[in-house]
């Protein structure tokens, strides 16, 4: 039996079935076993239907029934029947979809809606037809298939509500996001403040004991010397009244000796405080500090006492350094003393000395390169942690009142600092104290200047000659005094109180050669001291310099082109290192003929 006979005796929903498979090329045409159809369709969920346009009769597969809820029939149904089931919202849309399908002269037509089975269900439905048309073309049959399409369509809704949902979480997370930004941002610049002021308070507590620690050693040296040249201009007045001289005189020269001391200690105060900001005025000078060190000893040990013992550990083949010698020698000097103090039942001082290579790491600001390192170690009581950070802090000091100014090491700071060096201070309480020094290599050609010759007994040098000296200092005083000092030691001196001033001295006396410029580097006029050296230099080739000042950076004295032999003279100065500096300036200079035409 073929299967088209076969089909004959199965439901007529089945052979409408296989007759519109077939048209919708759903099923091979000729052989289709119609039970393999209904069992496909089942398993599918695919209604196959047509409805006879001229009839308004549908007929159905049982799926199709099925689906929509209905008994499952071979007989024609009304297509209003299953109109019925669709949702009352959708049935405009689909009549209208239709209906366009009709009115534009296409076949194929598909659509999604909705339908409310008998039992109250609501189902999705998938429905893709086909218009048939006769040879005048018109339709006379509709047919297609319908899915239910109801899981589908719950996965999408919730699919859609979960992205919905995550949409509203992505909202709400960058809403937080938003906030939680704008807390830590809130937060950052509270922060930002507090540490600016707290930043600002420590500043002015540094600023404060810097000017209290000032104003205290200040007042009391102001104190002496006022104190003692009231007392000096007493026994002038005691002598001009025609009173016994004695002890009056001796009581005189006293008071003016206290006073001068003073006087000294004031321009060390000055120096130390330059020295902790860097603004010292160097001359450094290529030094062996081993050749330094061994020089100082006795006077360090003498400095250290009979209960501290002094050792030494200098490296053999120790590289040259590039420093102040003076101020080298004062800080190391310093560094003694403080080892001394913080050992009052005794110990031992090391000093160490080493050629270290600093790698890419350095401590602190240091660069890397090579420099001499020199230790000095004591097995003292050692510093607290808490307090490690402040001990280089002018005026700050452990030390009981009138043991200590707090400037030793805040002057050694500044100076190793100023000198392109690095400083700290290793220590544990109990366990002692190194303090670490790393100045730089000088040129490896370069030779160590020899060491100074002790200051001689002798009077005070004197001019030779009748050398000239034009002396210029703005502070008619100070002026004075130098004035006064120079003519005293034998030199003829020319004055000036500014550049344009001593440029006038020279050109009223063309033929006058000088021997040496004296001048302050700071001086009125907008013409520094360094600048007027170089314009008489240029008038005068050779001619040696002599700066002052009481307070300069070191870039206003670098050499120049016609000022290369840099000599300065710190303020505040007594005659006899003036006298010292006046005559090394001049024996270091080529020599000329002397010229007492001035």
């Amino acid at each position: 039996m073929s299967h088209a006979s076969r089909a004959t005796d199965r439901p007529a929903s089945l052979a409408v079935a296989a007759r519109e498979g077939e048209h919708f090329g759903l099923v091979p045409t000729q052989s289709f076993d119609v039970d393999s159809l209904a069992l496909a369709e089942q398993s599918a969920g695919i209604g196959v239907w047509s409805i006879d346009l001229t009839t308004g009769l549908v007929r159905a597969t049982a799926q199709f029934f099925r689906i929509m809820g209905l008994e499952p029939t071979s007989e024609p149904v009304p297509v209003e029947r299953v109109r019925a089931l669709r949702h009352p919202d959708d049935r405009a849309r689909v009549v209208a979809g239709f209906r366009e399908v009709l009115e534009g002269g296409r076949d194929a037509y598909e659509i999604e809606y909705r339908i409310v089975r008998p039992d109250g269900e609501l189902r999705w439905i998938f429905g893709r037809g086909r218009i048939v048309r006769d040879a005048a073309g018109a339709p006379v049959r509709y047919s297609g298939v319908d899915l239910d399409i109801t899981d589908r369509k719950a996965a999408q809704a919730e699919l859609a509500a979960a992205k919905e949902a995550l949409e509203r979480m992505n909202v709400v997370l960058e809403a937080r996001v938003r906030e939680r930004t704008a807390e830590l941002e809130t937060e950052a610049r509270r922060r930002a403040d507090a540490e600016s002021r707290l930043h600002q308070a420590q500043k002015m507590e540094a600023v404060g004991q810097l000017t209290g620690g000032i104003a205290h050693d200040f007042n009391n040296i102001l104190q002496v010397i006022l104190g003692n040249l009231q007392i000096a201009t007493l026994m002038l007045r005691r002598v001009d009244a025609g009173l016994p001289a004695r002890p009056s005189l001796d009581m005189l020269v006293n008071a003016i000796e206290t006073a001068q001391k003073s006087a000294r200690s004031a321009g060390q105060l000055v120096h130390r405080l330059l020295a902790f900001s860097r603004r010292q005025t160097l001359e450094p000078e290529v030094l062996d500090a081993n050749q330094l060190i061994a020089g100082m000893e006795d006077m360090m040990a003498r400095t250290l006492g009979e209960t501290i013992e002094l050792r030494t550990a200098l490296a053999p083949g120790l590289w040259n350094t590039y420093a102040d010698r003076n101020q080298l020698e004062t800080a190391l000097l310093n560094l003694v003393v403080n080892a001394r103090d913080a050992m009052p039942d005794g110990g031992r001082v090391t000093i160490e000395t080493a050629n270290a290579r600093i790698d890419a790491s350095p401590p602190g600001d240091l660069k890397p390169g090579e420099y001499v390192e020199l230790v000095v170690r004591d097995t003292g009581e050692g510093i607290p942690a808490g307090i490690l950070d402040k001990v280089f802090d002018p005026f700050f000091t452990t030390k009981d009142t009138g043991k200590g100014s707090g400037l030793g090491l805040s002057m050694v700071y500044g100076f190793v600092q100023q000198s392109g060096g690095h400083v700290r201070i290793e220590s544990a309480v109990g366990r002692g104290c190194a303090v670490r020094i790393h100045l730089p290599r000088a040129n490896a050609r370069s030779q160590p200047s020899p060491a100074p010759p002790a200051a001689p007994s002798a009077a005070l040098p004197r001019a030779r000659d009748g050398e000239t000296v034009l002396l210029v200092e703005d502070n008619a005083d100070v002026r004075r005094f130098a004035a006064t000092a120079l003519e005293g030691l034998g030199y003829r001196v020319l004055q000036a109180s500014d550049a344009r001033g001593a440029l006038d001295q020279l050109d009223a006396r063309p033929s006058a050669t000088l021997h040496l410029l004296f001048t302050d580097v700071v001086l009125p006029g907008g013409v520094s001291g360094r600048a007027l050296a170089d314009a008489v230099c240029a008038r005068q080739p050779g001619l040696p310099v002599l700066f002052t000042s009481g307070y300069t950076g070191r870039t206003a004295l670098d050499p120049g082109p016609l000022v290369q032999d840099v000599h300065v003279l710190a303020k505040p100065y007594a005659i006899e290192d003036l006298a010292a500096r006046v005559r090394d300036a001049l024996d270091r200079a080529a020599p000329h003929a002397p010229d007492d035409r001035v």
